[in-house]
């Protein structure tokens, strides 16, 4: 199993990004580009084998992974539905819909209706402690101050899974626009 992907993105396609490593270039699916054409990235992959296919999925950060792992778990949310649930939702976010038990926000996320968002809910509401205290993520006042100065919030989600969300958050930011001034 591939369990991590370090390479040059030399191609974004729609949902996800081309990543060469020693010649070999991987159709890696993100919930997002985590960079930019010629970048040097690091992924965090889950490799789905099935009989017609093997697909790589990749995430910035260890979190995101293991809350994809657990959401293709839940009978009707499969690979693609789970990506859709990361692209359209920060992990914090998604974590406290499924935590506080709101279907409603669930359902928002294209292929996913009304009986398939409640199983979610109902699956995982229990099986999340520890996902936003550990989050790797955007904290909401960090994401606020970087959209403030007007960053993109892809860039700011990629250039945070490096800092450290125990730092004070004037520290935070610093550190932040540091990594966003070298994409």
């Amino acid at each position: 199993m591939i369990a991590r992907i370090t390479g040059t993105i030399v191609d974004i396609v729609e949902k996800g990004v081309v990543i060469e490593t020693n010649n070999i270039g991987y159709l890696v699916f993100t919930p997002f580009p985590p960079a930019q054409l010629g970048d040097t990235v690091t992924l965090h992959a889950h490799m789905v084998i099935r009989d017609d296919a093997h697909e790589l999925y990749g995430f910035v950060s260890v979190m995101e992974k293991a809350l994809f792992s657990i959401l293709i778990g839940v009978s009707g949310v499969g690979p693609k539905t789970a990506l859709q649930m990361l692209a359209l939702y920060a992990l914090p976010e998604l974590v406290r819909s499924i935590k506080d038990g709101d279907a409603k926000a669930i359902s928002m996320v294209p292929g996913i209706g009304k009986k398939t968002a409640e199983k979610v809910v109902i699956d995982l509401k229990d099986k999340l402690d520890g996902f936003t205290a550990a989050d790797n993520g955007v904290s909401g006042d960090l994401l606020e101050a970087l959209l403030s100065l007007g960053y993109k919030e892809q860039a700011i989600r990629v250039a945070v899974s490096n800092v450290d969300a125990t730092l004070p958050l004037t520290k935070q930011i610093t550190v932040a626009l540091q990594l966003l001034g070298k994409q």
